[in-house]
């Protein structure tokens, strides 16, 4: 066993903690928005038009540098919680954040003030550029938001202060360049890829024919290491294993009856056989249609037509694989290799772990005809995490002092955070450390060392998709991964995707093209829909809708234009809605409304109607299971509607909503049992009453 290899990194490891600052992977649901319909006035930006030289210049006063994010917890060392009073970043992250904070200090006489955005980043950073007042010089963008702030022409380009960024320490804190400039910048060291292609190593050592001639079972790791990893030595590896346990059933839970010797989605191999032939979606420039990225996706289909690839993909919705069953069947044993969604790796592992087998992780193989050392063979990144961009508005002189103590900052930070001194020792002690964290064996004596190696291959190989950051991934009739598997199956009529793919490049070059021509321009646009709040309406049988005025239930607010008022003419009333008969009737009113730059929202209201004249208690069921109350909880925050299975009213309104309880049996500062009653109140004004049991425990 390489033994020196391992000693080096764990010398690295031992004080390295994974833990990082920003949004810690986690992608927030806000949708992001496409393309602006209009543009607001011009603000002009700060950034020089022509190559900056760095400035060595310190300043003699104090500068605070202000570092926007969406969530503050995670990124200031000094916050403290609010209830518990204690700091809510961890330990090890906090002593680096705070070691980076003093090294920014100290460098540069600056102080880095963090903040948290009021609302929304995509509303609060256009309107606080449009007032001409930045909300911060440094603003964290969470993934998947980036379209829509590149959309609103409200970031520097920092093409200006590229030279900031030559060296390997600081390189990777760079994006590449989008749209002809340089907007977006890392904060997170890339330390594993979205979807890795894994193996379940103790079943390759079941098969005779993977053996060499001492009996020693031929690991992916080993033809990697020796050059021969290559799609033919893939495919051949694949039909070996799929000869052996084609008939060999599947363990219970499983999607398949047999195992299988590659389940996987069917997108993530494309995209993984695509970035290792050195191609891309989008590369600076829409390049779906290029020839590394149409033999990436035709390997695919080959391995798929040899049925060496099993698709675990449904498609009754239209076309949406299952992307994470093939991660799943792995973890069962279900079958040997899978792209897996790398959230779940841990977790699969320990289900293999369990069951006495052990799991890797492997480079995507090569196409033959390119050598193992060249530097355009890369491993898919998909690009998610957070960015971080440099609003206009901020001077020239703020942009570059911002810049450096961003590079210092986040160069000091890894390096305390891992005991190290550079970014690749970062790195490559990382490579150890998520393996170990993955479960997978790097201390087996057989193939320990070769894991670490092929993992710190991928972790210094990576190629960011940005097809997912930029909304060329899903999420359309043609979008690139609907159109790989359309393609694939003959859905639509799609032909095949060197065919289907120059039919439909303008599907996914007029999202990029729409942003690119907004960039172009000094305009600053607004793409923010403006916001409605809604209230339902109660109203008793027999109203006379002529009498209703139904704007009364609706408000509007947009981010630029203010107050909207909400008119008649605004106003759609459903056909279903019987003033006559009672009953609760969703979507009865619809409000669509406009800002000035054109973007619209829609709302709806639901309409109950109710009998004024019943007098009739309501029916009220508790609970079948009923919720426990933890010690200690403020009875202001307890929901009592959870306590109940149903409650309504003669004609059937559901009134759960309208539950009431009596507190003065019930003491939350001590454990026990204790009967509350629970009123609950119809809209004609009639009650019902029901006794339930509320349990108070300790956690």
């Amino acid at each position: 066993m390489k033994k020196k290899v391992l000693a080096v990194l764990l010398s690295a490891a031992m004080v390295l903690s994974l833990a990082a600052c920003g949004n810690g992977g986690q992608e927030s649901s806000t949708p992001s928005s496409s393309t602006p319909s209009s543009a607001t006035p011009s603000t002009e930006s700060s950034a020089p038009q022509e190559s900056t030289q760095p400035s060595e210049e310190v300043p003699s006063e104090p500068v605070t540098i202000r570092y926007g994010t969406h969530w503050i917890n995670e990124l200031d060392p000094n916050h403290t919680d609010d209830v518990t009073g204690e700091y809510t970043m961890s330990e090890e992250n906090r002593q680096a954040a705070l070691a980076a904070l003093a090294a920014v200090k100290e460098t540069y006489n600056v102080d880095i003030e963090f903040l948290q955005y009021p609302n929304d980043v995509s509303t609060d950073l256009m309107t606080s550029v449009l007032a001409g007042d930045p909300i911060c010089d440094l603003a964290l963008l969470w993934g998947g938001v980036e379209p829509t702030i590149l959309s609103q022409n409200v970031l520097q380009d920092l093409t200006p202060y590229k030279s900031l960024f030559e060296d390997e320490e600081s390189s990777w804190l760079l994006r590449d360049s989008l749209f002809g400039g340089y907007y977006l910048l890392n904060n997170e060291i890339p330390l594993v890829t979205y979807f890795p292609l894994v193996v379940n190593l103790t079943m390759l050592e079941e098969i005779p024919g993977l053996k060499d001639d001492s009996g020693k079972t031929i690991y992916p790791m080993d033809l990697f290491l020796n050059g021969e990893w290559t799609w033919s030595k893939f495919k051949e590896y694949l039909q070996t294993v799929q000869a052996y346990y084609a008939n060999v059933a599947a363990p219970d839970g499983g999607k398949y009856e047999f195992v299988q010797a590659y389940e996987t989605d069917h997108r993530y191999a494309a995209l993984a056989a695509v970035h290792a032939n050195g191609g891309a979606i989008y590369d600076g420039a829409i390049t779906a249609d290029s020839e590394e990225a149409i033999e990436g996706v035709q390997f695919v289909k080959e391995l798929m037509d040899a049925e060496l690839l099993t698709d675990c993909g449904l498609y009754d919705d239209g076309f949406t694989p299952e992307w994470t069953t093939g991660g799943g069947d792995f973890g069962l044993g279900c079958t040997v290799f899978t792209d897996c969604p790398n959230w779940l790796i841990g977790w699969e592992s320990s289900q293999r772990s369990d069951a006495g087998q052990s799991i890797g992780i492997v480079p995507w193989p090569r196409p033959d005809d390119m050598a193992a050392d060249d530097p355009s063979y890369m491993q898919s990144n998909n690009g998610g995490g957070s960015s971080v961009a440099i609003l206009k508005g901020v001077s020239p002189e703020k942009t570059e002092l911002a810049l450096k103590s961003y590079i210092l900052y986040w160069q000091t930070y890894y390096y305390t955070l891992g005991g190290v001194s550079t970014i690749e020792e970062y790195r490559q002690a990382s490579a150890q450390k998520t393996l170990q964290d993955y479960g997978v064996d790097i201390f087996n004596e057989t193939y320990g060392d070769s894991l670490v190696e092929c993992f710190s291959y991928i972790l210094g190989h990576m190629s960011t998709n940005y097809a997912g950051l930029l909304n060329l991934w899903e999420h359309g009739d043609w979008t690139w991964s609907e159109l790989v598997g359309k393609s694939y199956y003959g859905v639509d009529g799609c032909p095949s995707y060197d065919v289907a793919i120059k039919q439909h490049l303008t599907d996914l070059s007029n999202i990029t093209e729409n942003i690119a021509a907004i960039l172009k321009t000094d305009e600053i646009h607004d793409n923010q829909a403006p916001n409605v709040t809604t209230e339902d309406a109660v109203l008793t049988v027999g109203t006379d809708a002529a009498s209703v005025d139904w704007t009364q239930y609706f408000t509007a607010e947009d981010s630029v234009d203010g107050a909207i008022a909400i008119t008649a003419d605004n106003l759609n009333v459903s056909e279903e809605l019987d003033l006559a008969t009672a009953g609760a009737y969703d979507k009865a009113v619809t409000v669509k409304v406009s800002d000035t730059s054109g973007n619209e929202k829609e709302a709806s209201i639901k309409v109950i109607v109710y009998n004024p004249d019943n007098t009739e208690a309501p029916a009220v069921e508790a609970a079948e299971t009923l919720p426990t109350v933890a010690l200690n909880t403020e009875t202001s925050g307890i929901d009592w509607t959870t306590f109940l299975a149903s409650a309504t009213d003669a004609d059937g309104l559901d009134v759960k909503s309208s539950v009431t309880a009596d507190l003065s049996t019930l003491d939350t500062t001590t454990p026990g049992s204790y009967d509350v009653t629970l009123t609950v109140t119809d809209y004609a004004g009639n009650t019902a009453q029901i006794t339930v049991k509320v349990e108070v425990v300790s956690e």
